[in-house]
C-alpha cells in the first residue's frame, strides 16, 4: 500500500495542475488525468479549491499591491504568488478570450476546466465566460446536460438567452430551443432557475420550461430520462414545433422547414431520432398540418389546406 502523499506535496501538486487548467486547453488525456488525480485523494480536491481560489484572488493583483502579514503555515501559498502573479500579469489579457466548445453531428462528451463534465448534443454551442468570471457558461443554441464538480463557494452558472441556472453540484440538463423557449430537468441534486422576476429551486426529477408566456413546471416519472436525447430519444410536453423541427434537423439526416404560421403550434410527443420520417408521416393524423417535400428534399410543415 503507498503511503499518503504529505500535505506539502499535495499542495505542490494542486498548484501545477491550477497553472496546467488554466494555462491550456486540456486534451481528453490530460483532463482524464486531472479528474483521476482528484478521485484519488479527498485531500487533492481540498487542495485544488485552495490553489484555484488563490488565481482568482491574485488576478485581480491586489494582493501583492498591499503585503500582508501571514501565517507561516501559509508561506508557500505566498512563495507561490510571486511567479503566479506573473503569470497572470502576462496572460491576463488572453484569460479574458472566452472558450466556445461546439458538437458536430454527434453527441459529445467534454471535461470542462474545474473537473466538471458536460455532455453536448448535436450541433450544441456552449460559451465559456472567462475564467476570471468564475464557472459560468452561456448556452447558445442547444442541449447540454452538465456533471457539475462540487467546490466549496464555487457556484457553477450556467445562461441560456434570460434564464440563469445556478448549481453548486448536481447533474442538470439545460435546453435553448430555436424558438427561444428554455427547458431545465434535474438529474441529481438541486438548482436554482431565475429569469426576471422568476426565480425557484429545483430537486430531482424537477423540470421546468420558461418562454415569453410564462413558466411551466412538471415532475420527471423517471429523473434518469432527462437527457434521453444521449441515447437517440427525442421528447417533449407541449413544445414548440419549431423547435421539434431544429431537434430533428440536428439529430438527424432528416431536413425539415416550417412554415412560420404554425411555428408556434405545440405538440406532446416521444420518438427516435432514427424514425423521425415516421414522426414526420404522423404528424397529419394529429395535428391540423401537412408535411409536404419540397424540390430540395426538406420536408415543409405547413397549414392543412384540404
Amino acid at each position: 500500500m503507498n503511503a499518503p502523499a504529505p500535505d506539502g506535496e499535495i499542495e505542490r501538486e494542486a498548484g501545477d495542475w491550477a497553472l496546467s487548467v488554466f494555462g491550456e486547453r486540456l486534451s481528453a488525456e490530460r483532463a482524464e488525468a486531472f479528474r483521476a488525480w482528484l478521485a484519488a485523494d479527498p485531500r487533492h480536491a481540498a487542495a485544488y479549491d485552495a490553489a484555484e481560489l488563490l488565481m482568482f484572488k491574485l488576478s485581480s493583483l491586489d494582493a501583492l499591491a498591499k503585503p500582508q502579514r501571514l501565517p507561516v503555515r501559509r508561506a508557500w501559498i505566498w512563495a507561490a504568488a510571486l511567479p503566479l502573479a506573473a503569470c497572470l500579469a502576462i496572460g491576463v489579457a488572453v484569460s479574458n478570450r472566452s472558450t466556445v466548445l461546439e458538437s458536430d453531428r454527434a453527441v459529445q462528451t467534454l471535461a470542462l476546466r474545474d473537473g466538471s463534465s458536460v455532455v453536448l448534443s448535436p450541433q450544441t454551442r456552449l460559451r465559456e465566460a472567462g475564467w476570471l468570471s468564475g464557472r459560468r457558461y452561456d448556452l447558445e443554441r442547444g442541449e447540454a446536460l452538465f456533471d457539475v464538480r462540487h467546490a466549496e463557494g464555487r457556484p457553477f452558472e450556467v445562461r441560456a438567452g434570460e434564464t440563469r441556472v445556478t448549481v453548486l453540484g448536481t447533474r442538470f440538463d439545460v435546453r435553448k430551443g430555436a424558438s427561444g423557449e428554455v427547458g431545465v430537468a434535474v438529474e441529481r441534486g438541486r438548482v436554482a432557475v431565475q429569469r426576471d422576476a422568476f426565480s425557484t429551486i429545483l430537486a430531482r426529477g424537477d423540470a421546468v420550461t420558461l418562454d415569453a408566456k410564462g413558466v411551466r413546471r412538471v415532475k420527471l416519472s423517471n429523473p434518469e430520462a432527462a437527457a434521453d436525447w444521449r441515447r437517440g430519444q427525442l421528447s417533449y410536453t407541449s413544445a414548440p414545433i419549431r423547435d421539434v423541427a431544429d431537434d430533428i434537423n440536428r439529430f438527424s439526416d432528416v431536413r425539415v422547414v416550417v412554415d412560420p404560421a404554425v411555428a408556434g403550434v405545440r405538440l406532446t410527443a416521444s420518438f427516435r431520432a432514427d424514425q423521425a420520417e415516421a414522426f414526420l408521416d404522423s404528424l397529419p393524423a394529429l395535428l391540423p398540418l401537412e408535411v409536404r417535400i419540397r424540390p430540395d428534399g426538406a420536408r415543409l410543415i405547413a397549414p392543412r389546406t384540404r
